[in-house]
């Protein structure tokens, strides 16, 4: 049985006409003033305001000590800073946000805060109330009366006292004009507002538009922590543009191709991009993971060191060349596309239909993939397989996608075995044509080679592997019940 946690915090805003008094008050003793503060913080934005349309604030408190910047991302996120500045970690974790455009002071706040203490006779505090009169004035125009917009904001925290008391205050409050303001988390908020009437719930259409919105979300947050190569976010950056990438590819029958078509090739360039430095971090994971295994006299000069120390200028070299393409025109610009079409989904008549549009399109990914694999499986070995099977390998993913976004969760772990194991067998065929490169190289910086050839050796037997475990996958995959929704 589940608990319900006590509420123990109410906020309120409005203008009360007088201070609370302790009587009336269950236990209250005293009202005890605690001590006032005075703050005024500068709101940084763009002149459009586009960080704010977000849902995020970015905020310096004038006289602080160093220069004190708060920044709240859209999904809740508190990071501070200090500097002169806005801080380059900050100014990175909302470039995608504010579309690359210049950051400015655009609001003036102002803010007094009063905190009382409510005490028994003992001198115990029951209960905190702290109510704070903010003036906010936006800066860059011409000053006046009109420009000013002022609210005052109550908050009443319970620590020793009992509920009672706080809904004794809650009646107080209220009687003498003030609103509670209802508790909400912080969600992020598209900066095109939708125009048109959202699909029936349950249809195929809420169902791709409500997939496009939380991919569109998860591609701006995560612009931020790649910039700042953070661990895995170039993975998940390009996970996210390919699953966007394939619900409007799949799912193209629902939509009007007025510009899906041209984002669906624009977001196939950032994949491409983004797919340089994640190649070049997991293939030299892989071999050095494998050099390290090498029995010690066999392992001639360290090749694991070696490999891992090459990958990571390969890395570091594509990273930047990500860095580069994040501070484009064309890459704010697909973002502002992504986030039009999020909002407001040019969708079909047909996209009104509900589980057995979305079944027909699980059932047309679920056909596509088999034929591409039994057609790959049935060739000979050689480069002519291995580009079949690598395409195969896509339509497994976007199978998995579209079953991600229809709700068929069976289906979306099924496919992804496959996608999984033709992942392995790619991953041991490019290491196979990579490696004499890299023994070229070694040999050239004078290494010995030697620990290459056996690395080169055991990647055939290990394509293999991967690959017979490719049709019993299919055949899990394949059962036509895996594409009924519930």
């Amino acid at each position: 049985m589940g608990t319900v946690a006590a509420v123990r915090l109410r906020t309120y805003q409005g203008l009360p006409s007088e201070p609370v008094r302790p009587r009336g008050l269950p236990r209250v003793a005293e009202v005890v003033p605690a001590g006032t503060a005075e703050s005024v913080r500068l709101c940084w934005d763009t002149t459009d305001l586009r960080l704010l349309a977000h849902g995020g604030t970015l905020e310096r408190r004038q006289g602080a000590a160093g220069g004190a910047w708060q920044l709240t991302l859209p999904d809740g996120t508190e990071l501070s800073g200090t500097g002169a500045t806005v801080p380059a970690e900050l100014h990175d974790r909302i470039r995608s946000y504010t579309g690359g455009r210049p950051l400015h002071p655009v609001l003036r706040i102002s803010s007094h805060r009063a905190r009382s203490l409510l005490r028994d006779h003992h001198g115990r505090t029951l209960a905190e109330l702290d109510r704070t009169e903010v003036v906010a004035q936006p800066l860059g125009g011409p000053p006046g009366p009109g420009r000013l917009a002022g609210w005052t904001r109550t908050e009443v925290r319970l620590l020793r006292g009992r509920p009672r008391l706080l809904a004794a205050l809650d009646g107080r409050l209220r009687a003498d004009g003030l609103t509670e303001v209802p508790a909400t988390v912080p969600q992020a908020v598209l900066v095109h507002p939708a125009t048109l009437s959202a699909p029936a719930p349950g249809s195929a259409g809420a169902a791709l538009a409500a997939y496009l919105r939380r991919q569109c979300a998860q591609l701006l947050a995560l612009d931020g922590a790649v910039r700042r190569d953070e661990a895995d976010s170039v993975h998940q950056m390009r996970v996210c543009a390919r699953r966007l990438r394939s619900s409007l590819t799949s799912c193209r029958s629902l939509l009007r191709q007025t510009g899906a078509a041209d984002i669906a090739v624009e977001l196939r360039w950032l994949g491409q991009v983004l797919g340089a430095a994640r190649d070049a971090e997991t293939t030299g994971q892989r071999l050095a993971a494998a050099a390290e295994q090498l029995p010690p006299e066999l392992a001639l000069d360290n090749p694991a060191a070696g490999l891992a120390e090459r990958f990571r200028q390969r890395y570091a070299a594509a990273h930047q060349e990500v860095r580069e393409v994040l501070d484009s025109e064309r890459y704010f610009t697909l973002l502002a596309a992504v986030e039009q079409l999020a909002a407001d989904p040019p969708l079909r008549r047909r996209a009104g239909r509900g589980r057995t549009e979305l079944e027909c399109l699980l059932r047309r990914e679920q056909r596509r993939t088999g034929h591409r694999l039994n057609r790959a499986l049935a060739l000979d070995e050689g480069p002519t397989r291995d580009e079949a099977l690598h395409a195969a390998r896509k339509a497994a993913k976007r199978a998995r996608y579209t079953a991600e976004l229809a709700g068929a969760k069976p289906l979306a772990r099924r496919m992804r075995t496959i996608q999984e194991t033709l992942g392995s067998y790619q991953d041991a065929v490019v290491a196979e044509h990579l490696l004499p490169t890299l023994a070229a190289e070694a040999h050239a910086a004078g290494a010995n080679s030697f620990s290459y050839g056996l690395l080169h050796a055991a990647q055939r037997p290990l394509a293999r592997s991967a690959l017979a475990a490719a049709r019993p996958a299919w055949q899990r995959a394949r059962k036509t019940k895996l594409c009924r929704l519930r």
